[in-house]
């Protein structure tokens, strides 16, 4: 009889487990949790670190600076972060060895409202969930290829932020934030310099994907998380959140999200525009 998997000896040890968590948040009484609605790719289960054990994790999880992927992140906001509060992300990346790219990103949002639309039929469309405690979040994203050199023209101010989306972009982000955007008012936060691995452990069957963002003064967030399919998410988080147990690491992390203490970082440091 072969060794069990992990997920294995969760199951024998807890049958009685619903199988997913909600995609609206929340647990429905008696502890049972919804199955997301059809569609979604994928369940990203994520732990955002506390600030006192990113040292610890960077060694736990056995990250080196000199083996990870490379990336600088860009937002567009307001000041006190209108878009964001909304559940607009609008987001540019510069991915060394690959593609410079921008994204619109809407969470929460329904699937069952997204799929019927045209909108999966594009390249660069994504409907996924991310799960954090006892939440799942389905968010729908819309990413475009940008030419070399024109996210770092917006960060200079040579080049307007609204030039790194495109009319389908522009589109989707009519549709499902219900206010015109006035582009012009928006502010570039950032940048974000992330170190991003993909790790496997012994023992622990998923992979493991960790990301290190350092923000300009010097802050850092680290965040671990698995990939899973919808119909195993619930069981794949009690596994990952022994794994981190066994590693040392505490499984609640931190209170926000890395993406939510970043931009409320930078939100604070933004200097005021001249004139």
């Amino acid at each position: 009889m072969g060794v069990r998997t992990q997920t294995q000896a969760f199951q024998e040890a807890a049958p009685n487990r619903a199988s997913i968590m909600t995609p609206t948040g929340g647990t429905p009484e008696g502890g049972r949790r919804a199955l997301p609605i059809a569609g979604v790719t994928g369940v990203e289960i994520k732990v955002t670190l506390r600030p006192d054990e990113e040292l610890r994790g960077i060694r736990a999880l056995e990250l080196n600076e000199d083996s990870a992927e490379i990336r600088v992140i860009y937002f567009y906001d307001t000041p006190d972060l209108i878009l964001f509060k909304a559940g607009v992300l609008l987001r540019a990346r510069l991915v060394k060895g690959e593609n410079d790219d921008s994204t619109v990103k809407i969470r929460p949002v329904d699937p069952a409202k997204v799929l019927p639309q045209d909108w999966t039929e594009l390249p660069g469309f994504k409907l996924e969930a991310d799960g954090t405690g006892d939440r799942i979040v389905c968010s729908a994203s819309l990413t475009t290829v940008q030419k070399r050199d024109e996210i770092a023209d917006v960060a200079k101010g040579s080049r307007p932020i609204h030039k790194l989306y495109s009319l389908d972009q522009e589109r989707f982000l009519s549709q499902f934030y219900p206010h015109p955007v006035d582009f012009g008012k928006l502010r570039v936060l950032g940048p974000i310099r992330v170190l991003r691995w993909k790790t496997k452990h012994k023992r622990f069957e998923h992979e493991l994907t960790s990301e290190e963002w350092r923000l300009p003064d010097g802050e850092d967030l680290l965040e671990v998380s698995i990939k899973v399919e919808p119909d195993e998410a619930t069981t794949a988080q009690q596994v990952f959140e022994t794994h981190l147990r066994d590693l040392g690491l505490d499984p609640a992390g931190a209170q926000e999200t890395k993406t939510r203490r970043a931009l409320e970082h930078l939100a604070r440091t933004l200097k005021p525009i001249a004139g």
